[in-house]
């Protein structure tokens, strides 16, 4: 009965820490996609302003209130219940200085990401042209770009130009293990662990029986 015990905790710790992510993870960029199924998919808003709204001259400053690993893009018209584009990726990649060089991009799954202060932060789709100007410009659905240039609101859901309030730029945040399959260092030592206690167990059982 203790072996048991001891067996279904490591698994369950195990499983804990191998799903540790959202259930909602798409990759590369989505286009459409009801509001529902990101709030319901593990996924918390953290910040929302209208695309008239200067974001601020730094994206990372302006997500501050965004404490979890992750990090999700999102555009919609203001007040709708869709999103009309969206992407996701860990926050050091979806924030990854990728300064103002015209065509340089930083790919996290499935999305090209690029970032610089005073200048521009957004995504395209793996693969398709980019062209920051200081917003990227290259005709295609599936990105976002927004002005970091100070004072500067605006810019682009798919191929949308917008610097109206009657559409929205939208961030929400999530944690997850860094590889969802595998369990971080604590959920090693508790396994580890339990597998001594399983010996030790054993041992005892053997000795008893001698």
């Amino acid at each position: 009965m203790l072996i048991h015990k001891i067996v279904t905790a490591t698994v369950l710790a195990f499983a804990a820490a191998a799903s540790a992510a959202p259930l909602y993870a798409p990759v590369g960029p989505q286009l459409n996609v009801a509001l529902s199924t990101v709030t319901s998919g593990g996924w918390t808003q953290c910040y929302a302003a209208p695309m008239s709204t200067f974001l601020g001259s730094s994206a990372a400053a302006a997500l501050g209130a965004c404490s979890g690993n992750l990090v999700l893009l999102a555009g919609r018209q203001t007040g709708s219940d869709t999103l009309l584009a969206l992407a996701q990726a860990p926050k050091v990649d979806a924030l990854f200085d990728t300064g103002i060089n015209n065509r340089v991009t930083h790919v996290a799954n499935g999305t090209q990401w690029y970032n610089a202060d005073d200048w521009s932060w957004g995504f395209a789709p793996a693969g398709e042209p980019v062209f920051k100007d200081e917003c990227d410009n290259a005709e295609g659905s599936g990105r976002i770009c927004l002005h970091t240039i100070r004072g500067v609101g605006g810019y682009r859901i798919n191929d949308l130009i917008t610097f109206s309030a009657s559409y929205e730029k939208l961030v929400f945040t999530s944690s997850a293990s860094i590889t969802a399959a595998v369990p971080e260092p604590a959920a090693w030592a508790l396994m580890i662990g339990g597998f001594g206690m399983i010996g030790a167990a054993l041992r005892r059982r053997v000795a008893l029986a001698a």
